[in-house]
């Protein structure tokens, strides 16, 4: 397989507000850049069929900007619709200008067309960067930085697992971070543009990995560092993603996995109760034994292992891609956290997402 990278900053000049937080502080205009936010771009190429995988360091994507980047990807560049994959890494502390329906109402269209540039512009370069990869991984659950939000002491889905890709040479040349963790050490009070948790650990992972991992988030609806935090400030964004920086690069990536035909196969869920009606979009797609279940929401933490365990060889759980339906929890969660009592998904649809998510999948095994 074939694989190139791109990484774009796509920090705004000029005025700008934060998105993340429904918070009047957000009303007004940001204070000024703490430090720049980036997108991430991998471009997989088998047997001239190809995959595009992208995280912004944003809350959210929504299903509109995704449908956008699709089209334009598959009229200049004739990949399948299917195969762009559009994520958040869920920044709490990033741009709202991009957003067409944030609460705030300050979208800006040169903004959002500058960002649907940025994008275009990363699968040429990615395009460019083509080559030759295998692939490696490694997982291991890293406590003391995140868990359950809900359930004081206990842990989400802690499992960090890192792909990295290497030339003929045995050099990394890039890589996934797959985690589950809402990117918000910094409050609804932070005036400053960051990339928050996700942003900082990526930026800190650059020199052990030599490259600049994409942050994947995966079954994070339940899952941040609200009981493991120090401080909601700078100093202790410092301390926690250094810290999970350097247990992130000492995971051992020994074990292989096999790249090869790209495959998709698309799920459609409808849930209709009372006044509140969604057709869900999901997908699983295979990139040889590598497996991605996306998801446009927030799956609760439990779901994650279930999925990953589903798949022989190695699976990765991406949400906040390619639209954004809010949280979806376990029916034992229902009634107990702010994930569902704001929540419009009925009490058991998410299990019977996640069931058809699994049968899904199953096609692509036989």
């Amino acid at each position: 397989m074939k694989v190139g990278s791109a990484r774009f900053d796509m920090t705004p000049s000029g005025e700008f507000h934060l998105g993340g937080y429904r918070a009047e502080s957000r009303l007004a205009p940001a204070a000024e850049v703490h430090d720049h936010i980036f997108g991430n771009a991998l471009l997989f190429e088998q047997d001239g069929e190809r995959a595009f995988l992208l995280s912004l360091d944003l809350v959210e994507v929504e299903l509109s900007m995704a449908e956008e980047v699709k089209t334009l990807l598959a009229g200049q560049f004739g990949i399948d619709r299917d195969l762009v994959l559009i994520a958040a890494t869920h920044d709490h502390s990033s741009i709202a200008e991009y957003h067409r329906a944030w609460w705030t109402r300050c979208f800006d269209p040169a903004y959002y067309d500058q960002l649907i540039g940025w994008i275009v512009d990363s699968y040429v370069t990615c395009l460019a960067e083509l080559q030759d990869v295998t692939a490696r991984y490694g997982r291991e659950t890293v406590l003391g930085y995140y868990g359950n939000r809900n359930h004081p002491g206990e842990p989400a889905d802690n499992e960090v697992i890192v792909v990295e890709f290497v030339d003929a040479d045995s050099t990394p040349v890039a890589g996934i971070v797959n985690w589950a963790v809402h990117s918000t050490v910094l409050p609804a009070d932070n005036d400053q543009l960051t990339g928050d948790l996700a942003g900082a650990v990526a930026a800190k992972l650059a020199e052990p990995f030599g490259f600049h991992p994409l942050v994947l988030n995966g079954a994070g609806g339940d899952s941040s560092n609200r009981h493991q935090r120090q401080g909601q400030d700078f100093a202790e964004l410092e301390r926690v993603s250094s810290g999970l920086a350097e247990r992130i690069a000492s995971i051992r990536l020994d074990r292989s996995v096999e790249l090869g035909p790209i495959r998709c196969q698309t799920l459609f869920h409808t849930v209709h109760n009372d006044d509140f009606h969604l057709d869900a979009l999901g997908w699983v797609v295979d990139l040889g034994e590598l497996r991605l279940f996306v998801f446009p929401g927030e799956l609760g933490s439990a779901f994650g292992p279930q999925l990953k365990q589903t798949h022989p060889e190695l699976a990765l759980v991406a949400g906040y891609t390619n639209g954004y339906y809010a949280y979806w929890m376990p029916a034992s969660e229902y009634g107990l956290s702010f994930e569902t009592t704001t929540s419009r998904v009925p009490k058991g649809e998410p299990e019977r997402l996640v069931a058809k998510f699994i049968q899904t999948a199953s096609r692509l095994d036989e």
